[in-house]
């Protein structure tokens, strides 16, 4: 009886183990709460958020190019929204100074919220499930995940805020 109380334990607790390695979100789920560095060097969280606004998270790099049209776009609506929406860029990348060169020469000035580092990011990329940028994710105000989409669509950006907010 002592082995097999052991042995049920010992799996509990590498079964607990395992299933948090493997831990994925998607639409429908609660966000992953993460902290990251904004570009004033501010910690923020994902859950600073809750009960005051949605968030519009959307994966970047600083090389993809679909990337670069999305950030007017999302200067747009975090004016049109910006009651009741937060948007936050999260950067995958660490080329933080080329990305602003970049943003000078295209005469972007993004003025949403920017995390260029946070603990782990490749572990926050596979839990978010990112195999490719730019990918978005809408949480509503209780924090849960409402839309998850891939790619840089401006209507279909528009389609999914009308329905929420």
């Amino acid at each position: 009886m002592k082995n097999f109380i052991l042995l049920s334990l010992a799996l509990l607790f590498f079964s607990h183990i395992y299933s948090q390695n493997n831990f994925t979100v998607d639409a429908g789920d609660q966000a992953y709460d993460f902290i990251g560095i904004n570009e004033h060097g501010e910690e923020i969280k994902l859950s600073d958020y809750n009960g005051k606004k949605y968030i519009l998270l959307n994966f970047t790099a600083t090389y993809c190019g679909p990337c670069w049209g999305t950030y007017n776009q999302m200067n747009k609506v975090q004016e049109k929204y910006k009651n009741e929406l937060k948007v936050i860029s999260f950067h995958w990348d660490d080329a933080k100074e080329q990305w602003n060169k970049m943003a000078k020469r295209a005469n972007i000035d993004f003025k949403c919220t920017s995390i260029w580092d946070a603990k782990n990011k490749d572990e926050i990329s596979k839990i978010y499930q990112i195999d490719g940028w730019p990918y978005f994710f809408l949480i509503d105000k209780k924090g849960t995940i409402v839309e998850k989409w891939f790619g840089n669509n401006e209507k279909r950006l528009d389609r999914k805020l009308i329905k929420y907010l």
